[in-house]
């Protein structure tokens, strides 16, 4: 079970794809704001970070990224609808937002998400 933690303001995905991994056996932990992550990671309720999935447009994420990237270099960062990609440093990936709710988009999530994370495990 991997502990992925959730970023974005748009509570329709954050409950999606928090579903969507839930039901992968992995373990989400959805945020609404940088705040409200910042607490779960300060309060240590989070007990490992193998995964951060990000809205960059959520404010403050870059800062959080960086801040994250600084005391977890080999952590891996996958951001959600880029506006533009070069804005964000300490991105590892990027995904679009899925248009639908249907079963391909989970699997095509869910498939990236692994790569993603299995890249991370095979270089640390």
């Amino acid at each position: 079970m991997k502990h992925i933690l959730i970023v974005d303001s748009n509570l329709g995905f954050l409950y999606w794809l928090g579903e969507t991994l839930a039901e992968a056996n992995h373990q989400p932990w959805p945020a609404c704001n940088i705040a409200e992550a910042g607490a779960m990671l300060r309060s240590r309720r989070l007990p490992s970070l193998d995964l951060l999935i990000v809205n960059p447009s959520v404010e403050g994420a870059s800062r959080f990224i960086h801040r994250l990237r600084r005391t977890r270099p080999e952590l891996k960062v996958l951001a959600v609808d880029p506006v533009n990609e070069k804005q964000v440093r300490g991105v590892t990936a990027w995904r679009a937002r899925p248009s639908g709710d249907d079963l391909s988009a989970k699997h095509q999530w869910l498939r990236h998400i692994e790569r993603v994370i299995s890249e991370h495990q095979r270089a640390a």
